[in-house]
């Protein structure tokens, strides 16, 4: 399956610079994708249509992908002013 942000560049960020960009409207749609690591948890993606970029919430310390139960993301997802975002979940086969 294609999906039109294949050629896109992805950039780890701190949530307080997420939400900055949501603030200015540079954010404009968000995708969550379920970890290959670990089942029912989310990484939560900000997409820039125009410049092409997409920006991924990282923990604050490491540069490591931060991620949530769908419950706790959606949450969060509606604080920022979202009424909807795509969710898709690994094709890995977990235990």
């Amino acid at each position: 399956m294609f999906h039109w942000w294949n050629d896109m560049k992805f950039k780890r960020i701190k949530e307080g610079e997420f939400k900055r960009l949501i603030e200015t409207k540079t954010i404009r749609s968000m995708i969550a994708q379920e970890s290959n690591h670990e089942s029912n948890k989310f990484s939560l993606f900000g997409i820039d249509e125009t410049n092409q970029l997409g920006y991924a919430i990282r923990h604050g310390r490491v540069d490591e992908l931060r991620t949530w139960r769908l419950d706790i993301l959606s949450a969060f997802v509606k604080s920022l002013g979202f009424t909807s975002i795509e969710v898709y979940f690994s094709k890995v086969s977990k235990k």
